[in-house]
């Protein structure tokens, strides 16, 4: 992924650690709503635009029916991925489905803000953790998935393409186009004449005048 940054043991993600109650979390948090798919495109990928295909409901992450796939001539794969404008994430995990039987390997290019070994021949769905404070606020980010060329006897690599069916995000949307301060509103018929410990009765009683 590049996004700058130098990454940690921490960030190379271990997929099992998100556990068996990815699936429920993943559909509570998926972000897949928050994604401007107009504006996602990838490299190495006819056409680029198409690469929108791969950002699917959560519901729809074990479909095979529609894929990306790089080019005979380059196992590189990159997608880039925005969010509409005003809306920011806080991401927890990435998941990435990849056909079984395909060999993708590391994830990154340059200082990447987090690299993964991607599990290989693996069926399903894999959910690869983040750091939250690493990805805070978040307005795009581009996954690069990098696969490996198979030698044959005469040790040149053999063409073969990488195919991708599923990418999601999973945390939490910030919507900055909300006015907070809506929720500090007080009505001015209310504040006025709520009583506080009883001060409004005694400056009632005070300032009624004493007839005689």
């Amino acid at each position: 992924m590049q996004c700058g940054g130098d990454a940690t043991a921490l960030d190379r993600g271990d997929a099992a650690s998100m556990g068996s109650s990815t699936a429920a979390y993943g559909d509570a948090h998926n972000l897949y709503t928050y994604i401007d798919r107009d504006k996602v495109y990838g490299l190495n990928i006819e056409p680029p635009e198409s690469a929108k295909n791969v950002i699917k409901p959560w519901d729809q992450r074990l479909s095979l029916e529609v894929w990306v796939e790089s080019g005979v001539d380059d196992q590189r794969c990159t997608l880039f991925v925005n969010r509409p404008h005003g809306v920011d994430f806080e991401q927890a995990a990435a998941a990435i489905s990849a056909r079984p039987g395909r060999d993708l390997g590391p994830a990154g290019s340059g200082l990447p803000q987090a690299d993964f070994s991607l599990l290989e021949r693996t069926a399903g769905v894999t959910a690869y953790p983040l750091s939250v404070s690493r990805f805070a606020q978040t307005h795009s980010i581009s996954v690069m998935l990098v696969g490996k060329r198979k030698l044959t006897k005469s040790d040149s690599p053999t063409q073969q393409t990488s195919r991708v069916f599923y990418l999601g995000f999973i945390g939490k949307a910030l919507d900055l186009r909300q006015d907070s301060t809506i929720r500090h509103d007080v009505p001015a018929a209310n504040s006025s004449t709520h009583a506080v410990d009883g001060v409004a009765d005694k400056q009632g009683a005070a300032s009624t005048p004493s007839v005689r």
